[in-house]
């Protein structure tokens, strides 16, 4: 065995442990299709007649994802952030934003919109700013056998992706706490990622 080098399956198991979920870009490799799909990085609430879907959009998760799922979100980032002044792809301290869908289980449901909050690390962050794609989201009303309403939530950069200690909350009635889920299949795409990189340079 050369010293220096990691088996394949030695690096899984330290990719999966140490991987942080929000890092810097890396250089996808075109040919590379990722494993992330929506239902991996996406949390659903459901309470009465409401439910609430929350997709992470930060584009150093979406490296890792689907072709599919990459085009399609970064279509959205591209047509609702490019002109917005509290999001610059370029900036390191740029928001986190969040694909968010409110969908009417019964006739017609009331929602409000601020009152989705992130807690991370006992810290409650509200939403820095509520971009619509839905023409009338701030109507406040979903209607059943409607198209859910929806929004790209920007919130502060501050909040560690890479905790378990994140929970996602709407009037403190609806609340998902498993955020484990979400930083375990990340980190199951990079770990992927870096056996890719290391069986291309076994050829």
């Amino acid at each position: 065995m050369k010293r220096g080098y990691l088996t394949l399956p030695l690096l899984l198991i330290c990719l999966l442990i140490a991987s942080p979920v929000r890092a810097q870009e890396e250089n996808i490799p075109e040919d590379f299709d990722g494993l992330l799909v929506k239902a991996d990085i996406t949390v659903t609430m459901r309470g009465g007649d409401l439910e609430i879907s929350i997709t992470l959009m930060d584009e150093s998760i979406l490296q890792y994802a689907t072709k599919e799922m990459r085009d399609h979100l970064n279509m959205l980032i591209e047509e609702y952030l490019t002109d917005n002044t509290s999001y610059r792809a370029d900036d390191p301290n740029r928001p986190i934003p969040f694909l968010v869908n409110f969908r009417a289980l019964g006739q017609e449901v009331r929602y409000e919109p601020y009152e989705l909050v992130i807690y991370n690390y006992s810290q409650e962050y509200k939403p820095v700013e509520i971009v619509s794609i839905s023409p009338r989201f701030f109507d406040r009303v979903a209607y059943i056998r409607q198209k859910p309403v929806a929004a790209i939530y920007l919130f502060d950069h501050r909040i560690d992706l890479n905790s378990r200690d994140l929970t996602i909350s709407y009037f403190d009635a609806l609340i998902f706490n498993n955020w484990l889920r979400v930083i375990e299949a990340v980190n199951r795409s990079k770990a992927q990622l870096e056996i890719f990189r290391a069986r291309k340079k076994e050829k």
